[in-house]
């Protein structure tokens, strides 16, 4: 398995399996299945541009897209201490596999290394007991519960707040 930083080149492996992953899992994410095949190519392959603050990492398997976690900063000064995870999503076969751990300690490493970056914060479904139980084993910790945080097919799902606190130098 090889990880890397995604680029606009990666736009349609990128747009492929999130969707699949949007399909599989509609509670899993923020947006939907169907505000996300609108996306245009240019807006998909925007997404990818690098930056100082922000990227989409990729785990391969040859030259197969098996999962992908994105990290961005905070754009308002007052919370530009901030990052956060995004997207977070591993091809169900190749779940179990170490996968997600690789991606999120590449994506931790990338946040750490953007100057001025002090913490790490992320939202999971409540009921996502394996992704939680991830996070924890990087030191994040919930803060908060947000009842109801979204509603899918009409029902209410609650979502689990962490945070990861890097230790200033």
């Amino acid at each position: 398995m090889r990880v890397r930083q995604l680029t606009p080149s990666d736009a349609s492996s990128f747009q492929a399996l999130r969707l699949a992953g949007l399909k599989e899992t509609p509670t899993s994410f923020a947006s939907s299945y169907e505000e996300e095949v609108q996306r245009s190519p240019e807006d998909i392959a925007n997404r990818l541009t690098a930056k100082d603050d922000r990227g989409v990492f990729g785990a391969f398997e040859g030259a197969r897209l098996v999962g992908m976690v994105g990290v961005g900063r905070e754009s308002l000064a007052k919370l530009r201490h901030k990052a956060f995870l995004w997207g977070v999503y591993v091809a169900a076969e190749k779940r179990n596999a170490g996968v997600g751990r690789v991606l999120l300690g590449e994506a931790i490493g990338f946040a750490r290394s953007v100057p001025g970056i002090t913490q790490v914060n992320l939202s999971v479904n409540a009921c996502n007991h394996a992704a939680i139980r991830l996070y924890a084993s990087f030191g994040f910790q919930q803060f908060a519960l947000e009842p109801a945080s979204m509603i899918v097919d009409g029902k209410p799902y609650d979502e689990v707040h962490m945070s990861l606190r890097f230790v200033l130098r």
